[in-house]
């Protein structure tokens, strides 16, 4: 969706670090409630924290950022996660043959080049990389908001442009 950037925007005065950066970032393998936990104090809510999640719908993901829903951590045996649909883990485990591996794939296979709805499609479907991801569907408190994006990619592109607003007034 095209949406106008507010002007008069200070940049920051000081350098971002990896330690802040990573400290604000959720984990893919958070679930809902981690997620809430970090982005709540800062004004965000469910709906926003689906429709910001949205931006999965393009994009690419290094193996490990999801091998958690493929492979044992301790013993790196495959082991697949029970909210991972079997036949797209099927293709995973190729794209990814061991918890090591350095292969990329895209993070939605329906459209990965169109910023679209088929993100919370894949939800549904259960065929998302992130357990982050993943957890939005599984999760009772934010389940309808993926719904209704999933069958009204205009309510999601509405509320995308919403959400990424606030998200770029914080600690302005």
């Amino acid at each position: 969706p095209f949406y106008p950037i507010p002007f008069g925007r200070r940049d920051s005065l000081t350098f971002a670090n990896l330690s802040t950066t990573l400290a604000n970032l959720p984990s893919p393998a958070s679930n809902v409630t981690v997620l809430i936990s970090v982005l709540g104090p800062k004004g965000l809510t469910f709906t926003d924290l689906v429709a910001l999640s949205g931006g999965h719908t393009i994009g690419r993901s290094n193996c490990s950022s999801f091998q958690n829903r493929l492979y044992n951590s301790t013993t790196g045996i495959s082991m697949q996660d029970s909210t991972l649909d079997q036949s797209f883990a099927k293709n995973l485990y190729l794209t990814c043959p061991t918890n090591t591996t350095v292969n990329t794939t895209n993070l939605d296979i329906r459209t990965p080049n169109v910023f679209d709805n088929k993100y919370y499609v894949d939800l549904l479907k259960e065929q998302t990389l992130f357990t982050s991801d993943q957890s939005l569907y599984t999760d009772t408190r934010t389940r309808d908001i993926v719904k209704n994006f999933a069958l009204n990619q205009s309510l999601f592109f509405q509320q995308f442009v919403l959400s990424m607003l606030k998200m770029g007034q914080l600690d302005v």
